[in-house]
């Protein structure tokens, strides 16, 4: 399977680096062919400019600059966000990424009131996140706003039977390095089960 890893965090040596790199490894182990977008590394732009919004209906108007991501997006067969959760949600760069690579022609289409899938080739959407809440603080408290964003909100641009996953390290701010070890060995155990 062609998997797309699309990475937010400022810090290369970061935990969350630690993930992606855990999550790669583990796929291409299995045969999966990968390609990685990491926006802070790259200085992706994240704000839609007023001219970008008034045009965002239009295909044909998207910036150049961003034909790269929309190209693997076309190329992947599932996608998987490496990211920590910042005040219930991702980095703003991942959110602009989301409002920018996401418009209407590329993840979706349109017709009436019928809202068509643009991305139907990628059949796994998975995250794999930081969080400084508890499973019950984000899950019940929050209401766990990141996750609805990504596994119920993008998931319907993708393949109608497109399978999600959701690997969280709650509580991060206490985490031990065993605790962080073990989370690292259940990403790759994770990532080692999707089916090419």
């Amino acid at each position: 399977m062609r998997l797309l890893f699309v990475h937010a965090h400022p810090a290369p040596d970061s935990f969350t680096a630690a993930c992606r790199d855990t999550a790669i490894a583990a796929a291409r182990a299995a045969g999966h062919d990968t390609k990685l977008i990491d926006l802070y590394a790259e200085a992706f732009d994240p704000t839609l400019t007023a001219d970008e919004w008034l045009s965002y209906p239009d295909p044909d108007a998207i910036d150049e600059t961003l034909t790269p991501h929309i190209e693997a997006l076309h190329w992947a067969e599932g996608l998987i966000f490496t990211h920590p959760t910042w005040w219930s949600g991702p980095p703003a760069i991942l959110k602009g990424w989301l409002d920018r690579i996401l418009r209407p022609g590329v993840a979706f289409h349109i017709h009436g009131k019928t809202l068509r899938p643009g991305l139907a080739n990628i059949r796994v959407l998975g995250v794999i996140t930081s969080l400084g809440a508890t499973r019950l603080q984000y899950n019940l408290l929050l209401g766990a706003p990141g996750r609805r964003q990504f596994l119920r909100g993008l998931r319907v641009c993708l393949h109608p039977g497109c399978k999600t996953l959701w690997l969280p390290h709650y509580a991060i701010d206490a985490s031990t390095e065993a605790a962080r070890a073990r989370h690292l060995a259940k990403i790759a155990a994770r990532i080692a089960q999707i089916a090419v």
